[in-house]
């Protein structure tokens, strides 16, 4: 969700009468993310915490102001029993340090993802080097690449977040709170869950509802990779009784099965076009400039070719794509890969 201004705090109710609030909150300029209330009755809890620049902090805070207000219903950070992390990216997770040290919460996150957090720093540097392999594969050239990767590192860099022990780690056997049902969705991210609550899930970026979450390969991540994602999708159309979707972007989404099937029909027809570029043998990079003509400036450059190569990965996984260039590959130490669709 991009916009200038804070939306307002919207309200849903289970079928058991739990109590939802949204609250929009700005994780970046102009980038705003959905942080959950959930008060059961009994128990507060909360699905996200936003990223670690004082925006976050400011606009939870004034959502709970406009809570009290609009809603009569005056609530504190330090009655919170549970704070339950969607995944790690930081405009999700990245202001956990402050309910880990200031509120009594018990904080969740997968376990998948609990490293990150709680080793940040080192994830960052390994990451980097796997994402400088990946752009030479991809034949994005030394000049790109260079600025490729001094983007990425100012991405991560300009937030400040500083690595947080994560002791209260999710499984898909684990129950949240009063009941509150964990399903691991790796793909977007290694340890995405959604969490269902009575006939509501909460969605992080698992399922969006206008945009088609973001992937990257799996060769970069492990337990990310379009695999990965579409048998997550697969995993939460198989479980009943979902009747409101609350996504970490946008708006609510009132029919989740629907809009699974339109995830996976976006990511079918991309790869049916990969297959064809694939006649002719391509770089990934030179499959990224095709798939998102136009649409290369800035980071997107770095989103674009992740995504391309997602997909890429995908189909070489299934042995649908041959390296074509596979004596220079023999020959050489890290050379680029050209795919070419198998006939």
């Amino acid at each position: 969700m991009s916009t200038r201004e804070r939306a307002p705090v919207a309200r849903f109710e289970t079928r058991q009468g739990i109590a939802v609030f949204r609250l929009p909150v700005e994780t970046f300029p102009g980038h705003f993310n959905n942080v959950y209330l959930i008060d059961d009755g009994d128990q507060l809890a909360l699905v996200d915490v936003g990223s670690p620049l004082d925006s976050t902090r400011r606009d939870i805070a004034a959502g709970l102001d406009e809570i009290a207000a609009r809603y009569g219903r005056a609530y504190a950070l330090a009655d919170l029993a549970h704070v339950v992390i969607t995944h790690a990216h930081l405009d999700h997770s990245g202001n956990v340090g402050y309910f880990a040290a200031e509120t009594p919460a018990r904080v969740w996150v997968h376990e998948l993802d609990a490293r990150v957090l709680a080793a940040y720093e080192e994830r960052m540097i390994v990451a980097s080097k796997d994402l400088a392999i990946f752009l030479d594969r991809s034949g994005v050239g030394p000049a790109l690449k260079q600025q490729l990767m001094a983007m990425y590192a100012m991405s991560k860099s300009m937030l400040h977040f500083s690595s947080v022990e994560m002791p209260d780690r999710l499984t898909d056997a684990t129950i949240v709170g009063n009941g509150y049902q964990v399903f691991h969705t790796p793909g977007h991210c290694p340890g995405e869950i959604c969490l269902k609550v009575d006939n509501v899930l909460f969605t992080g970026d698992h399922v969006l509802a206008r945009t088609t979450p973001h992937q990257s390969p799996e060769g970069i991540t492990l337990f990310c990779g379009l695999r990965r994602y579409l048998e997550s999708l697969d995993t939460i159309h198989r479980v009943g009784g979902i009747e409101l979707g609350l996504g970490g972007h946008e708006e609510e989404i009132t029919n989740i099965y629907g809009r699974i099937c339109e995830i996976r029909t976006f990511h079918l027809q991309r790869l049916d076009r990969l297959r064809e570029m694939c006649r002719e043998p391509h770089t990934i990079w030179g499959a990224t400039r095709e798939l998102f003509a136009g649409r290369l400036d800035g980071y997107n450059q770095i989103l674009a070719i992740e995504e391309a190569g997602a997909h890429v990965e995908y189909l070489y996984q299934l042995g649908e794509l041959a390296i074509a260039n596979l004596d220079e590959v023999q020959r050489s130490d890290n050379p680029v890969l050209y795919y070419r669709t198998r006939r």
